[in-house]
């Protein structure tokens, strides 16, 4: 979940919430874990002060433009009534299934049978009630076309709580009945981190992704009822710091511990409330989301077939400084933090050294294949097998699924069980935060 702000790597992150099912036991990473839940933090310079982006004071819900859809080839959209606007230009009255392209700089759209209208940008608003489908996908709100690159990006102009509606199924799952505060917890979540995106995307052409890149969001076809509730429920809460909709990340799986942001996406602003907490009761060694089949893995390479990733991963998330390498000489986890995810990792080739940090370390250790899924977290152990100057094995015991920052998704839905309120959970994992109403 959640975008890209201040460095060269997108924020990336693993939205939907994990299978669950019995932990994989791992006691050499438990104890590490549990011994480095106290070990001291350590010192960090001043972070700046964060300047928050202004939201709207109570009234109407705002409206978040999120991009649905970008292609280089004609689309078709379908709308029972609706007006269709040039930007600039006319506009008229349309109905029916018609088809938008690139026509040169501008977008065209054509009714099949009927009128057509060129334009630098077209807007699409039906009618009060109505929704329209791109690409056989219904969405509700209005729909902004406007070139890009070489095709069309298609935006969603719609009111925040309706856009919620379609994030939550996807993000922490179809949830069974009894887990209504989880649905809350999550639709507080999620309003927080797109309500904190909107001054810092107000002069670009949408504010939110509906990918893991922000928050997945699949329009009517992904809604259900019981989270639409909890959305309803929640109308215009957010939760707050300092008065501002906090930056409200999540993962699926935090392993035991949430992660810190200084450590995990060194890039990004270091909120207060991201440095990370143990997920687990006050008091109590069992975490919350210990459930979770992801809650401990495992993952192993050969020498040879980890030099093969590398050789490709390391310059998609380096750049073009790696240089082109046959033999991997070393790999080695430079440090670990307080939580027990690894800081940094330097990796050693014949044809030079170079240093992966934080995150981007699930990027470079892809278990199967260059192009294949990356790594669950960084919250893991190494034991790596040297001989002849070259890696010849590594295995890592590790646990959780995703980034870590944040929100544990699987960790709300035991808390949920236990009886704990949405309000409970957000302020278990994001500490210091107040939680309010802003808008009607």
């Amino acid at each position: 979940m959640t975008m890209y702000s201040g460095g060269r790597l997108p924020d990336r992150r693993r939205g939907v919430a994990c299978l669950r099912g019995p932990g994989l036991p791992a006691a050499l990473l438990a104890a590490a874990l549990l011994a480095s839940c106290g070990a001291p933090r350590p010192a960090y310079p001043p972070a700046p002060v964060p300047v928050p982006a202004p939201v709207p004071g109570p009234g109407e819900a705002p409206i978040v433009r999120v991009l649905i859809l970008e292609s280089d080839r004609a689309v078709t959209i379908s709308v029972p009534d609706a007006r269709v606007s040039g930007i600039p230009g006319g506009s008229f009255e349309i109905s029916g299934t018609f088809t938008v392209s690139r026509a040169g700089e501008r977008i065209r759209l054509r009714q099949r049978g009927g009128r057509s209208l060129d334009a630098q940008a077209l807007e699409i608003r039906p009618a009060a009630g109505a929704v329209f489908t791109i690409e056989d996908v219904p969405y509700r709100g209005a729909l902004l076309l406007r070139p890009s690159g070489r095709g069309i990006a298609a935006v969603d102009l719609i009111e925040i709580d309706d856009y919620l509606k379609g994030v939550l199924p996807a993000e922490i799952g179809h949830l069974r009945d009894g887990l209504f505060e989880a649905y809350r917890a999550q639709a507080i979540a999620s309003r927080s981190y797109a309500l904190s995106k909107l001054e810092e995307k107000r002069g670009e052409p949408y504010d939110l992704r509906a990918t893991i890149m922000d928050q997945v969001y699949h329009g009517v076809r992904g809604e259900n009822a019981q989270a639409s509730e909890a959305v309803e429920a929640t109308r215009g809460i957010v939760a707050l710091w300092e008065g501002e909709p906090i930056r409200a990340y999540y993962s699926s799986c935090c392993g035991g511990h949430t992660a810190d942001i200084r450590i995990g996406w060194p890039w990004k602003t270091p909120y207060p409330y991201l440095e990370g907490v143990r997920d687990a009761p006050p008091g109590q060694s069992s975490s919350y989301c210990s459930a979770s089949g992801h809650f401990r893995w495992k993952a192993k390479w050969s020498g040879t077939d980890l030099a093969r990733i590398l050789q490709r991963t390391l310059r998609d998330e380096l750049g073009e400084s790696v240089r082109p390498f046959n033999i991997l000489r070393d790999l080695r986890i430079d440090s670990y933090s307080p939580s027990g995810r690894a800081v940094a990792m330097t990796v050693v080739t014949d044809a030079g050294t170079w240093r992966v940090e934080g995150d981007r370390i699930r990027w470079v250790l892809r278990p199967d294949s260059a192009t294949g899924p990356i790594l669950r977290s960084t919250l893991f152990k190494a034991d790596v097998h040297r001989g002849g100057g070259r890696v010849r094995s590594v295995e890592l015991v590790g646990g959780g699924n995703g980034h870590g920052i944040g929100m544990c998704q699987t960790g709300v839905i035991r808390m949920a069980e236990l009886g704990m309120s949405a309000e409970k959970i957000l302020i278990h994992y994001y500490p210091g935060i107040t939680i309010g109403k802003i808008y009607r």
